[in-house]
């Protein structure tokens, strides 16, 4: 909450507060899956912020925890492809996208992955640096569109998803789309409560006003 709040500091502290109580606690497998998804999270915020080194190698410490349940391996392969994306790395996107729908997880995890990275990669996870493939390579072309829904059962992602499109395309050179698409982030913008997208909003509208 803090962290889309843009409450940065405070959500830095609560996330090592909780590593720091997971070092102290009892060992067992449950505490490590708990603290493994509490380190993506923070990963998620760092690749947020830019730091790409430091969400790389927590993003590494997640991954190695043994025995994690589908879920939590799910949300880590997001993380670990949105990280690539911001650091403009396509050929560990494209690798981390291979993991994360592989065998190794199963179908309620691919189902997760498919809600997060999927609409994700057709947005976000072609900044910028996927975009530099071929669509061969790429495996998706980088001009496709979130799926569209009216009342998205994950309306803040939905709405993420539809910016990060909206910066890919701008930054391809396509303002009328970017615009066509901000117009419906405006839309949605009303049915989530988060600072951290509002602010994410104004900004790339001033970019393609600018332009």
């Amino acid at each position: 909450m803090c962290f889309d709040a843009r409450r940065h500091p405070q959500a830095q502290r609560i996330y090592h507060t909780g590593m720091r109580l997971a070092r102290e606690a009892a060992t067992s497998l449950t505490t490590r899956h708990a603290t493994a998804n509490l380190v993506a999270s923070a990963a998620y915020q760092a690749a947020w912020l830019g730091h790409h080194n430091d969400a790389a190698a927590l993003l590494d410490i997640a991954a190695s925890t043994p025995e994690l349940p589908s879920a939590v391996a799910a949300v880590i392969a997001d993380r670990r492809i949105y990280a690539a994306g911001r650091r403009h790395d396509p050929e560990a996107i494209l690798r981390f996208r291979d993991e994360a729908l592989g065998p190794r997880l199963c179908r309620r995890a691919h189902t997760v992955v498919d809600n997060l990275a999927h609409q994700g990669l057709r947005g976000r996870h072609h900044l910028p640096g996927l975009s530099r493939l071929r669509p061969a390579e790429a495996g998706r072309p980088p001009s496709a569109q979130p799926r569209r829904d009216d009342r998205p059962h994950y309306p803040r992602d939905h709405l993420h998803a539809v910016l990060d499109l909206a910066d890919t395309v701008h930054q391809r050179g396509d303002g009328d789309q970017a615009r066509e698409l901000l117009d419906r982030a405006e839309r949605l913008i009303s049915t989530v409560s988060s600072q951290r997208m509002m602010h994410r909003l104004d900004s790339l509208s001033s970019a393609v006003a600018a332009t």
